[in-house]
C-alpha cells in the first residue's frame, strides 16, 4: 500500500511539472505570435468549454450510487459527465475521458473505499486537481464511505453523504452541489 501511494503521488507530481512545462511554452508561443507585446498575456480561463457543468470521477463499485447522484444533479439542471455517459464503442478511454474532463466547467470526485487507491480515479483525481490548481477549476469532494481524504482533497470543503441514511439528507447535499455548481459558472 505504502509503494502505491508513492507511486501514485510520483505520478501526480510528475504530470503536474509536465503539464506546466507544455503549458509555459504553449503560452509564450502564443503570447508573442497573437497578441502585441504592450499588451500582458491573458489568463487562463477557469472553466471548460462548457459542454459539461461538472465531470465525476469514481470508483466502479460505486458506478450504481453515481448514475443516481447524477440523474439527480441532471434534474436540477446540471449536465453531468462521467465515464458512461461519454464513452462510445471503439473510442479509446484515456481520450475520451481525458476530453470530457477539459470539457467540464468544474470536477468532482467520489471518495469511497472502492475509489481510494484505484489507479484509474487516481490519473482522473490528478488531472481534476491540476486544473483546479492551474486553472481555477473548482473541485468538490464528495464522501460516500468510511475514507481519509489525500492531502490536496482535504484542504476543500466536501460534501459527505456518510451520514445521509435518509431521504431528506441526500437530497439536502444534493440540491448543496447543486447550487455550489451553479453560482460557481456564473
Amino acid at each position: 500500500m505504502v509503494l502505491s501511494i508513492i507511486g501514485t503521488v510520483a505520478g501526480v507530481i510528475s504530470a503536474y511539472f509536465g503539464y506546466v512545462a507544455v503549458r509555459n511554452e504553449l503560452t509564450r508561443r502564443r503570447t508573442r505570435s497573437e497578441q502585441p507585446a504592450e499588451q500582458p498575456a491573458q489568463q487562463p480561463t477557469p472553466r471548460g468549454d462548457g459542454t459539461y457543468d461538472v465531470f465525476v470521477s469514481y470508483g466502479p463499485e460505486d458506478a450504481e450510487w453515481v448514475r443516481t447522484f447524477a440523474g439527480r444533479l441532471g434534474e436540477k439542471g446540471l449536465r453531468v459527465a462521467y465515464d458512461e455517459v461519454v464513452s462510445r464503442p471503439g473510442g479509446i478511454r484515456v481520450h475520451t475521458v481525458e476530453a470530457a474532463i477539459r470539457a467540464a466547467t468544474h470536477g468532482l470526485l467520489v471518495f469511497s473505499p472502492a475509489s481510494v487507491g484505484n489507479g484509474w480515479v487516481d490519473q482522473e483525481y490528478a488531472a481534476l486537481m491540476q486544473r483546479s490548481i492551474e486553472d481555477g477549476v473548482r473541485f468538490i469532494p464528495v464522501v460516500v464511505g468510511d475514507v481519509r481524504l489525500p492531502e490536496f482533497a482535504a484542504t476543500r470543503y466536501f460534501v459527505d453523504f456518510r451520514p445521509a441514511h435518509d431521504c431528506a439528507g441526500y437530497e439536502r447535499r444534493v440540491d448543496e452541489i447543486a447550487e455550489a455548481l451553479r453560482s460557481l459558472g456564473e
